[in-house]
C-alpha cells in the first residue's frame, strides 16, 4: 500500500489543520486491516536495517581495532561512473565484483529473475532482499538503494 501525507492547510506550534477529506483518508488507511500488516512489515524492515547497521558498526570496530585506525568507506570509481550513467546500484556493484546475475543469486540466495527486475527497476526489492544482496556484495545496505528522486 502506498500512502502520501496530505499537505496541511495551516501549521502552528500547537496544531496542524487538514481538510476533512484528507483527515477521513488518513482515518480510513489507519483503520484498514491491510494497513496494519503494512505497519508490521515496516517495523520488521526497520528492525532489519537496524540489525544490518549494528553488524556494520561491529565490523568497523573490529577493523579499527585490528588496524589501529578508523576505516574509510570508499566507493570504487567504476561503481560511481556506472551509477552516474544510470545503472542501478545493485548492477553497478555486481559488475564491479565481475559477477553474473546467476553468481549473485547463488551467493545471496535471491532469485536471478528478481535480481534482473531490481536492476531494470521493474521492482524495488524488499529490505530483506536488499539486505541479502548487500551481504553477498559486501557493501552496506544503503549502497544498494536509490534516491527517491530517481
Amino acid at each position: 500500500m502506498s500512502f502520501a501525507l496530505p499537505k496541511p492547510k495551516s501549521v502552528t506550534t500547537e496544531e496542524v489543520v487538514l481538510s476533512r477529506e484528507d483527515w477521513e483518508r488518513i482515518v480510513a488507511v489507519l483503520g484498514d486491516p491491510a494497513a496494519q500488516d503494512d505497519f508490521e512489515d515496516d517495523a520488521d524492515d526497520i528492525a532489519t536495517v537496524a540489525a544490518m547497521r549494528a553488524d556494520d558498526a561491529r565490523f568497523a570496530a573490529r577493523l579499527r581495532s585490528e588496524r589501529g585506525a578508523p576505516v574509510e568507506t570508499t566507493i570504487p570509481l567504476e561503481v560511481v561512473k556506472a551509477k552516474l550513467d544510470g545503472a542501478h546500484p545493485v548492477k553497478a556493484w555486481r559488475d564491479h565484483r565481475r559477477w553474473t546475475q546467476l553468481e549473485l543469486s547463488s551467493n545471496s540466495g535471491i532469485g536471478r529473475d528478481l535480481i534482473a527486475q531490481i536492476e531494470t527497476r521493474r521492482k524495488k526489492g524488499s529490505i530483506f532482499t536488499l539486505a541479502r544482496l548487500s551481504q553477498a556484495l559486501d557493501v552496506p545496505i544503503e549502497a544498494l538503494t536509490e534516491d527517491q528522486g530517481r
